[in-house]
């Protein structure tokens, strides 16, 4: 996934835009017509415009904005800078048109990849939905494996895992289930315990690392 980001930035044809804190790269609901690159700066993805934040970009390369553009589908989160004052936030914004024309033009593996850092996004932001936390510290991680595990088994069912998707956007189809699914490496039979569930989101002993 790193590579895929790292292409990314040297594409031609993206445009240097500066948005100030505070201001809204885009915002729920929107069409997407575009992605953006992070050059510098901090940028929050909420989901139901509030404090619940899904991720957060803060590394040059890291992107955001893909979902709209890979699923097609309208903007399901809002994307706010939220560098300190003064700072604001560099970015490079790749339209979609230039976005397709990489991928058609690129290996299997890259397109793989920003399918997985799509897909495994969705999951993240069905979780801060089903828990109301923003997408969590592993101490709060706990809490949403534990609202997940709806039967205290200590384990979840890959159905459990569906389930949360189809109340976060009950429009997914059989197949975009199946592609969240294995982005997450998960497959229809077995259980996930808890420390697997670390694993599928890059947890270390305090935060999620960056998708």
């Amino acid at each position: 996934r790193n590579r895929a980001k790292a292409i990314l930035r040297l594409q031609k044809n993206m445009i240097p835009m500066y948005f100030a804190p505070g201001d809204y790269l885009f915002k729920q609901g929107e069409e997407g017509d575009c992605l953006y690159i992070l050059e510098k700066g901090r940028i929050d993805l909420n989901v139901n415009d509030d404090d619940k934040t899904v991720f957060s970009v803060t590394k040059p390369g890291d992107l955001c904005g893909e979902h709209a553009l890979i699923m097609n589908r309208p903007r399901n989160v809002s994307a706010k800078c939220t560098s300190p004052s003064g700072a604001g936030c560099d970015v490079y914004q790749m339209k979609a048109l230039d976005f397709y024309k990489l991928l058609d033009e690129s290996s299997y593996d890259l397109k793989k990849s920003m399918k997985e850092i799509c897909y495994r996004r969705e999951f993240q932001k069905a979780l801060v939905v089903k828990t109301g936390k923003s997408f969590p510290s592993v101490k709060d991680l706990r809490q949403a494996f534990d609202a997940v595990d709806s039967d205290k088994h200590g384990t979840i069912t890959v159905d459990a895992f569906v389930t949360v998707l189809k109340d976060f956007d009950a429009t997914l189809t059989q197949e975009e289930i199946n592609e969240i699914m294995e982005s997450m490496t998960l497959v229809r039979e077995g259980e996930v315990t808890f420390e697997e569930f670390k694993h599928i989101f890059g947890m270390d002993d305090d935060v999620a690392t960056s998708i």
